[in-house]
């Protein structure tokens, strides 16, 4: 093997003659004007121009426009080198230097140090692809200044290119042979080169020994590596091949360390992704268990809700049942004649019956707050009138302790606002409720002012203080606490369930306020209530009137008749005997003549037959409800001689969500048990109000 690569390169060198150089054409010698060559004639264009960073190298370009081609090349001329030289001179080509043309090509190798063969095959690859794309051909290479070892190189693959080098000593020597159009030769050597047998195994052992063995050979010491000695420059073409194989084998290995120690880490990475898959696995598995025992828990919880919420509305619609019935008929037996000692009996079995129902309200309250259904929505409303009606129904009951009530209200507060009304107004009066409760003489001042205001906002601060008994400093932090009395013995004075305050901090905090007290024992209490509202513009404002409740009556579902001239016949639907009695008692005291039916089929039967001015619906009764009997009668063709007859729920379903049910039923208001005689008057009156005559 090492005998046949000698023979091929010597056979290479012995067929290296010396070429004459052709004359050139004129468009490949001269411009049209007939100016000669030269280097100022050269275009240089930045984008064609390549310089390395890396290794120095540099490929920098200027043409004569389908004339001439001149590239200056330096530094170590490696093949990554000219991959990176490809584009900016693909680029010359690109911007149409050379299209259809012959044109000629200076090569300045005098700042080369070093040139990779395979760099140069690459370079010389281009160059012809770039000809053939352009349909151009470059008939001759001027090489200037290049060593001999890179013009032994450049033969070897001269048929590469398809084209003919001319070796010169300088960029000014090429442009003067193009400007002469003479010939020009390449360095002279002897056809007749004598290389004797001996002296070619001895090369071909030197090949075989820088070939294929890693071993480093300096050529120095070889008597026949004289510069004029026929096999000088193939030795040196070996020992660059011998090089650039080191550098291979070398790269090579580097690479197979790197693809090695590349092979380990996945192997490691691989055991440490299957053991976190299996970690992983465990924890989903674990997750899973946690989860599926949480959507247990969240049914067992939600069963548990419905059931306390189910119970709470059972209980709280069985005990206001009664309840409807002692207030009702104690407010009759107080309005008739009584002595001395029975107006007492029956004022103290009123009052009980009230604290019973407030007692009911906050049990009930609570119980929907800790189940998170507060679920009020903002409206607009008359803050001072809401103001001012709270401060008329707590005078009564301060009057009764023999207590001032005294209500300011600043002059900035705004009227109409954007809010929750319906908790503003729970808020208010359990804080006066409160005052009042514990408060044995002297007064009792509810103070409205303005914080701060923006154009769209305004921050109030209602402030309720009192003169009363006061509240110990290491106990005031257990005041909005449920179930909490500050005095929890058998002998406190006043009754409760500690409900009242924890309700009033749950509502305010929903609102997105904050509460603050400031207390000393004896001297008094000051509750102070922060709220943020927005304002509003009181001319664009349509006041809609209030439900007996304090709840606004759909005006789409309000039937109010035009005139007080209608039949004054009310149509009771009540299945409880008791609550029958004091309903009816209640009305035809007032005035208004009153029929029964005992369930929903009997009230719909009933306003077939008669005309009704309004009709008291019940919601639980059996063999048909309240609701499927509104929606009976609002639903029909017209077999009913008033099908448009107000109806109004009156049900001891206290809560919200009866309350729009009702609505969506198709009935107009809503009035809960147990039912005050003043409540029953101010709704009568709105949807049914007496004649004159009455």
């Amino acid at each position: 093997m090492p005998h046949l690569v000698a023979r091929y390169f010597f056979k290479m060198a012995l067929k290296m003659r010396l070429k004459k150089s052709s004359p050139m054409s004129k468009s490949q010698g001269h411009g049209d004007d007939g100016t000669r060559f030269s280097y100022e004639m050269l275009k240089f264009r930045p984008e064609w121009q390549f310089d390395d960073p890396d290794t120095g190298a540099y490929y920098r370009s200027g043409v004569i426009p389908g004339e001439l081609f001149f590239t200056s090349l330096g530094g170590d001329v490696q093949y990554k080198v000219v991959q990176k030289a490809v584009p900016f001179i693909e680029r010359v080509f690109a911007d149409g230097m050379f299209r259809n043309c012959d044109y000629a090509r200076i090569a300045d190798y005098s700042g080369v140090t070093k040139a990779a063969i395979n760099a140069r095959i690459l370079y010389a690859r281009t160059i012809n692809r770039l000809n053939a794309a352009n349909n151009c051909h470059s008939a001759v290479t001027y090489i200037c200044g290049a060593s001999h070892l890179i013009r032994t190189m450049l033969r070897i693959f001269s048929r590469v290119v398809t084209q003919r080098f001319v070796f010169v000593e300088s960029v000014d020597e090429a442009f003067q042979h193009l400007n002469s159009g003479g010939s020009a030769s390449e360095l002279a050597e002897s056809d007749e080169v004598v290389v004797t047998r001996s002296e070619i195994d001895d090369f071909a052992a030197m090949c075989g020994h820088f070939l294929f063995e890693d071993k480093d050979f300096s050529c120095s010491g070889n008597n026949y590596l004289a510069l004029d000695h026929p096999l000088n420059e193939l030795y040196k073409i070996i020992e660059v091949f011998h090089n650039d194989l080191r550098d291979l084998q070398k790269k090579e290995k580097e690479q197979r360390r790197e693809i090695e120690a590349a092979l380990e880490d996945a192997r490691k990475l691989n055991e440490r992704l299957a053991e976190e898959k299996r970690n992983v696995e465990e924890k989903e598995q674990v997750q899973q268990g946690l989860i599926e025992k949480l959507k247990k828990a969240r049914t067992e919880a939600e069963s548990a809700n419905k059931a306390k919420s189910e119970f709470l509305a059972n209980i709280s619609h069985e005990v206001r049942t009664p309840l409807h019935a002692v207030i009702g008929m104690t407010e009759l037996l107080i309005e008739t004649k009584l002595d001395k000692e029975q107006r007492y009996y029956a004022d103290t079995l009123y009052s009980s019956a009230e604290i019973l129902l407030l007692l009911i309200n906050d049990i009930l309250d609570f119980s929907r707050i800790e189940a998170g259904r507060i679920d009020e929505e903002k409206e607009v409303f008359d803050l001072r009138q809401l103001f001012l009606d709270i401060i008329a129904v707590m005078k009564e009951r301060a009057s009764c302790k023999r207590l001032v009530l005294i209500g300011n209200l600043d002059e900035g507060v705004p009227d109409m606002v954007y809010g929750y009304p319906g908790y503003l107004k729970q808020v208010l009066l359990n804080l006066i409720q409160n005052a009042i409760k514990f408060t044995y003489r002297g007064e009792v001042t509810v103070t409205v002012s303005v914080v701060s205001e923006t154009r769209e906002e305004v921050v109030l601060k209602t402030s309720v203080q009192d003169t009363g008994v006061g509240i110990p400093q290491e106990k005031q932090h257990l005041i909005f606490q449920p179930f909490t009395q500050i005095d929890a013995s058998s002998t406190r004075k006043e009754g409760g369930t500690g409900l009242g305050l924890a309700i009033v901090k749950k509502l305010v905090t929903f609102m997105g306020g904050e509460i603050q007290v400031e207390s000393r024992e004896t001297e008094g209490s000051n509750f102070s209530v922060i709220l943020v509202f927005e304002k509003v513009d009181k001319e664009s404002v349509h006041k809609s009137p209030e439900g007996a409740t304090g709840m606004r009556a759909d005006p789409k579902n309000s039937n109010v008749p035009e005139s007080a001239t209608e039949e004054q016949l009310v149509l009771l639907v009540e299945d409880n005997t008791i609550n029958q009695k004091v309903a009816q008692a209640i009305l035809e005291k007032m005035g208004y003549k009153v029929d029964i039916a005992f369930n929903g089929a009997e009230a719909v039967e009933a306003l077939r037959q008669k005309k009704y001015g309004l009709v008291l619906m019940d919601l639980q009764m059996p063999v048909m409800d309240g609701f499927k009997a509104t929606e009976a009668i609002r639903n029909s063709g017209q077999d009913f001689l008033n099908r448009d007859v107000p109806i109004i729920a009156m049900t001891a379903n206290a809560t919200k969500e009866d309350w729009q049910e009702c609505i969506r039923a198709g009935m107009n208001d809503y009035i809960p048990k147990p039912v005050e005689r003043k409540v029953m008057m101010d709704m009568l009156q709105r949807w049914l109000p007496l004649t004159d005559d009455r």
